[in-house]
């Protein structure tokens, strides 16, 4: 019963429930504070616990302290006494001839225990004496110092604290004859944090260029494991041992405990637990089930987790000490003695270390004076002082001498973190495409991520704390930590290469003693720093050293993967590092959590009425355009943004993004993916990117993909005035000409939204519809317009005129297919049949889609039929004019003259199509080679005038 530290190796266990009782530690200290208070006696101490049990009873007069208890059983009760041959005895109660109840044991050596027995286990509330006159009162759980309880020494010391399996563990207070304490958070016999904060305490806000990149991901907690697939349940590690664990009968013989109390090396079943916990904690309020089925977890508290989850255990439990639980833990170091010599030590072991002083850091590491990992009320150890100023030979010392090198102070911070933050504080971080589009409709969350009131319990950190540590650390650091984004000259000037270099060194000597880069996100975790900084040496360092590629960037930054910063970088370095997280696997088609975001350039749509833009009709007028394109629009992938459409949107460096794009093609990168509407070829075609596009349909890219929230297609993209600023008219023309040659349709059917109303039209009803929305340059008169806008204006009315005659030349070519095939329009079924009746079969018919045959419009205008020919339809008097001046006038000619009784349909279209085409051929040439094609020729009776309006 000696208190000793456990040398039993540690066991990870899962802790996500437990997280929530560590966030709320703290604030349930505050609670429990004031409620304490309002409770005290007029003398300032608590009132005891109730007498327990039934047989023997614990009396306090409510003002004496747990080391004063006493402890009384009934005389009239029938005690048994058992001897040993050693010379131990036991008297007391007993029931199934085990001790349980109340009883006195004393060794022949002359040590003893008096108090509360269960199952042969000193269990609960006791008294255990040294023959030396040490003896320690409080509470036992299986035969192990648990709980609150008070350390008496022959020297004069007193500690009273909480322990756990038998050593101190949480806050507690070591007194001495001369007044002086050590106070802190202790384990085993070391204090392994301290309530006070000392000089060089690096804090956030010694670092305000990092505070926008902090990750969500804040406090005392390692790094998130990757989340189980959407629709997984269960654990794919629940092996059969695991089971066999949970079941009594598979783990212990029955009644084992009858034969061997060895709690060390024999295991506990839960059942055996719950019954142990169910005689220790006899308020059924107070009972919380034990998840540490081992005694062995001392040493595995990598950080202060365990020790919040363990005085939460014990937070209704009744202290008995003058002074309270919570004073310690909200670091209320005034209200004790002056220091004592353990508190000192730790102290200057942590102070020396950041002066470098090797040989006092030493002297107090080989005599065993402090906790290696002691940390302040800030959490920082000996380790990061040494981190921050450099020093690795006292770095390579305090590893030596078991430091964890992965320990993280209240901020989240590791020594590897705070190394990366000091090294790139002085660079700037590249702004990039992938950080600058971000959702707004997410809630804004302060720098740590999380509310108020969480922020402090998880960081055990309050405001004041923050506004101390930044002071000091201000005076501590003498370097600049702002970046080339917003610092001055002179703040470039005063960037230290030695420094620097020196820095390196020590991020270098971190990751070779095994510094995790995954254990710390906060600023973010080390990879993002790296790769932000487009250090590539630093990258591929962190990735041998088990950096993971599937971490992200939370909440505002859209769950960005690192593949997603590589991919945005404007500098040669971000191909390379693209290269590099390729090479290990990255998934090049991980989507960011924007499935929501809109684009800023889809953000301003018109809602209401359109000048110049008409809102009749029926979506149902346009489905003879389905007859136009042959290809069914099917429903593309849709979700978040991918590392390709990042690449595809970024307008830093065309020809870098060019070579990123072919990396991430090159590695499957899904090319035919949507997000927010686009596509990436749409995204390089807004971008005004057209090395990217020829990349894109070089490597399967679809320029007939239909895209959605509006935006059509690529086409469509190309068209919209939103882009137009990317590109000279030449190019506008060139591109829309490329994507054409690419298979891209013009009749492609397009939804156009305004607000509820949808219409289905063409790419050239779409670009009327984004033209008409620009009130300034499309009703403003012509005189009245600025000269800049009278360019573009100009620009605009070119680019419709060539997409007209590209519609007219994709619809005449389909129907001259159709006339080859022997398929007729269905406006002149009648007549085909009528030709046809006497020799038994009825050609097919097809809907005939109308449109201007000036402009290419279908919708949104009132369409009217040439009244010579009945062939084709304009849509003002304008177009109707224009048509038959530059095109019609020798078509017409031809199907009304003579020999239009003869005409088959072929020769029909044929003229019309070689006519748009600039008539380079004689009409007559193309009429005699027709005459003889055997086919009927249109009838006298022609559709007549109709209205094509589409809209809703």
């Amino acid at each position: 019963m000696s208190e000793t530290h456990s040398d039993a190796k540690s066991q990870k266990e899962d802790n996500s429930q437990e997280v929530e009782l560590v966030e709320g530690t703290v604030e349930i200290c505050k609670e429990d504070l004031n409620r304490e208070h309002s409770k005290e006696e007029p003398d300032g101490h608590n009132t005891p616990e109730e007498p327990i049990g039934k047989e023997a009873s614990v009396v306090s007069d409510g003002h004496q302290g747990l080391d004063e208890l006493e402890f009384h059983w009934s005389l009239e009760e029938d005690l048994e006494i058992q001897q040993w041959s050693d010379g131990s005895s036991y008297k007391g109660q007993m029931a199934m001839n085990l001790k349980r109840g109340f009883g006195e044991f004393k060794w022949a050596d002359g040590e003893t225990y008096v108090g509360e027995f269960y199952k042969d286990h000193h269990h609960g509330q006791g008294i255990y004496t040294w023959p030396d006159g040490s003896k320690f009162t409080g509470s036992f759980y299986l035969s192990r110092k648990e709980g609150y309880g008070t350390m008496t020494f022959t020297d004069g010391r007193k500690y009273q604290g909480l322990y756990k399996a038998d050593v101190r563990f949480g806050p507690g207070v070591e007194s001495y004859s001369d007044g002086c304490q050590d106070v802190g958070i202790w384990m085993g016999h070391h204090l392994f944090r301290l309530c006070t904060l000392l000089p060089g305490s690096v804090a956030m806000s010694s670092f305000p260029d990092f505070c926008p990149h902090i990750n969500q991901n804040v406090g005392n907690t390692e790094y998130n494991s990757p989340e189980l697939p959407i629709g997984q349940t269960e654990d794919p590690f629940d092996f059969r041992y695991k089971i066999l664990l949970q079941e009594d009968s598979f783990t212990l013989p029955e009644k084992i405990y009858s034969y061997s109390l060895d709690t060390d090396h024999l295991p506990i079943t839960r059942s055996q637990h719950r019954e142990f916990d169910s005689h220790f904690y006899r308020d059924s309020n107070k009972q919380e089930e034990s998840r540490d089925y081992t005694f062995d977890r001392i040493n595995g508290a990598r950080d202060m987790k365990d020790i919040y989850l363990h005085v939460n255990k014990y937070r209704k439990n009744p202290e008995y000490f003058d002074w309270k639980m919570c004073s310690i833990m909200m670091n209320e170091r005034e209200k004790f003695g002056p220091k004592g010599p353990r508190e000192g030590s730790a102290e200057r072991l942590i102070e020396l270390s950041g002066l470098g002083d090797l040989e006092t850091v030493s002297t107090i590491l080989r005599h065993d004076l402090a906790h290696v990992d002691v940390s302040d009320q800030s959490g920082q150890t000996a380790l990061h002082a040494a981190t921050v100023n450099g020093h690795n030979n006292i770095i390579n010392l305090l590893l030596d001498n078991g430091a964890d090198v992965n320990k993280i102070n209240d901020e989240g911070l590791s020594a590897l973190s705070l190394c990366l933050m000091l090294l790139y504080s002085t660079k700037s971080f590249w702004l990039i495409v992938a950080e600058q589009n971000l959702p707004e409709n997410k809630e804004e969350k302060n720098y740590f991520g999380l509310d108020s009131v969480e922020n402090e319990s998880c960081s055990a950190v309050n405001e004041k704390v923050m506004e101390k540590s930044s002071e000091i650390s201000g005076e501590s650091l003498q370097t600049s930590v702002s970046n080339k984004t917003g610092a001055s000259e002179e703040a470039d000037d005063a960037i230290d290469p030695h420094r620097n270099k020196n820095l390196r060194s020590t991020m270098e000597l971190l990751l070779l003693r095994g510094a995790d880069p995954n254990v710390s996100s906060i600023p973010m975790n080390a990879l993002f720093i790296a790769i932000k900084a487009a250090d590539i040496n630093t990258v591929q360092l962190l990735l041998e050293c088990g950096a993971r590629t599937d971490v992200r960037l939370k909440t505002k930054h859209g769950s960005l993967t690192p593949l997603h910063i590589a991919a945005a970088l404007p500098v040669a370095e971000g191909i390379r590092i693209t290269e590099v997280l390729l090479h290990v696997a990255s998934d090049p088609n991980a989507g960011a959590e924007d499935d929501d975001y809109v684009c800023d350039h889809d953000r301003g749509e018109t809602r209401g009425v359109i000048l110049g833009f008409s809102m009749k009709g029926g979506f149902e007028s346009g489905l003879p355009l389905y007859n136009y394109f042959d290809k069914t629009p099917g429903v593309p992938e849709e979700g978040g943004r991918t590392p390709l459409h990042v690449a595809c949107e970024r307008e830093d460096n065309y020809k870098f993004a060019r070579e990123t794009i072919s990396l991430l093609l090159a590695h499957n990168a899904k090319v035919n993916t949507l997000w927010s509407g686009h596509s990436p070829l749409s995204l390089a075609i807004a971008s005004g990117n057209d090395l990217a596009v020829k990349e894109l349909l070089a490597n399967g890219a679809d320029p007939n993909l239909a895209l959605s929230r509006g935006v059509g297609s690529a086409l469509c993209t190309a068209v919209n005035i939103a882009y137009e600023k990317k590109r000279t008219l030449a190019a506008r023309i060139a591109l829309v000409d490329r994507l054409i040659k690419a298979g891209a349709n013009i009749l492609m059917p397009i939804i156009i939204e305004n607000g509820k109303r949808t219409v289905l039209g063409t790419a050239t009803d779409y670009a009327y519809f984004k033209y008409f929305q620009d009130k300034r340059i499309a009703h403003t008169p012509y005189h009245a317009l600025l000269p800049e806008e009278r360019d573009t204006f100009n620009a605009r009315k070119q680019l419709l005129e060539h997409l007209g005659k590209l519609t007219r030349e994709a619809a005449l070519a389909k129907e001259l297919e159709w006339t080859k095939d022997g398929t007729a329009r269905e406006a002149n079924a009648k007549e085909n049949v009528k030709a046809t009746a006497g020799e038994g079969s009825v050609p097919p018919t097809r809907t005939f889609f109308k449109y201007c045959y000036h402009c290419g419009r279908s919708i949104g205008v009132k369409l009217t039929p040439c009244l010579r020919c009945y062939s084709v339809y304009t849509c003002s008097k304008q177009c109707k004019k224009r048509s038959w001046d530059e095109i019609h006038k020798d078509e017409c000619q031809q199907l009304t003259g003579k020999l239009s009784g003869k005409m088959s349909a072929i020769g029909r279209a044929s003229i019309k199509m070689h006519s748009a085409k600039g008539r380079k051929n004689s009409p007559a040439k193309h009429l005699h080679a027709e005459e003889s094609s055997g086919h009927e020729a249109y009838g006298d009776r022609m559709p007549s005038t109709s209205e094509n309006y589409s809209y809703n």
